[in-house]
């Protein structure tokens, strides 16, 4: 799958011998040394060091490798499996440290595939996962792919810009988010907060009309923390992390509820 230069959104052609990305406007971007591409330009970035930090990318890749949310991702892999053809061309927009995105390519097997994540330490740990997919570091309002291009794009618990996706998409292409449920870690909510105030996480807002809901699954199971090893990387992972920690640091073992739907779109008429 070609990349788009992020300056001036021409195309961009390999160099082997320098490992180098370079478009007719002499833009160029060097292959990092764990393979990855830097396409983030830095007034796109809105800190120095921006997106999830060592800490948190650790955390998740400590989690997520243990299974704990395996279900959601085998949901996932059926959901694109359905709505892709032979050959399909993927991008996981926020892809973290690839755990979902390289899952997705095992089961799509011949499918091309871009994670983009706006952090260097998320794709950093994704390029250890996997050299046959093309990481990118960048930006989700910029998809550095041509217009039109892709079959599918893939969001999972990450941010939701309508109008760059619906411009990547082929006009059957489609989109799969993946949001929390009303019950998502209901009973460590109940346990660091007063009051657990349901919130609307549905996609529709973000999305505007540029698309429509055609298919969704609810994925809700219990899990089981059973050292405070695996307590902290739930914590790290998620908004509650550091007031979750302080509250439970005394606790061994915690059960609670995983509840993510998956909802796929097609762009609309």
């Amino acid at each position: 799958m070609q990349l788009f230069c992020p300056v001036c959104e021409d195309l961009l052609s390999l160099d082997e011998q320098q490992n180098t990305l370079r478009c007719a406007n002499n833009h160029s971007f060097d292959r990092a040394k764990q393979g990855y591409w830097n396409l983030l330009l830095v007034q796109n970035k809105r800190s120095k060091d921006p997106g999830d930090n060592p800490e948190m990318i650790a955390a998740r890749n400590n989690f997520l490798n243990a299974g704990y949310y395996a279900p959601v991702s085998n949901t996932l892999n059926e959901l694109a499996l359905q709505y892709t053809g032979s050959n399909p061309s993927i991008i996981d927009l926020g892809c973290g440290e690839g755990y979902y995105t390289v899952a997705l390519q095992n089961a799509l097997n011949q499918a091309e595939m871009i994670g983009l994540d706006i952090s260097k330490h998320a794709i950093k740990a994704a390029c250890k996962r996997s050299k046959s997919i093309t990481w990118v570091v960048g930006s989700s309002a910029n998809i550095p792919t041509q217009s039109q291009s892709l079959d599918l794009a893939v969001i999972i618990f990450s941010r939701i810009l309508g109008e760059p996706i619906a411009n990547a998409l082929k006009e059957d292409g489609h989109l799969i988010i993946a949001y929390p449920g009303e019950r998502h870690l209901y009973s460590l909510r109940e346990a660091i907060y007063d009051e657990v105030r349901e919130t609307d996480s549905s996609p529709e807002s973000a999305l505007g009309p540029l698309f429509e809901r055609i298919d969704e699954r609810r994925v809700h199971f219990e899990i089981e923390l059973n050292s405070q090893d695996a307590l902290h990387n739930l914590f790290m992972m998620t908004p509650h992390g550091q007031r979750a920690a302080k509250q439970l640091a005394d606790h061994q073992q915690f059960t609670t509820e995983v509840d993510i739907h998956l909802a796929v779109f097609k762009k609309s008429a």
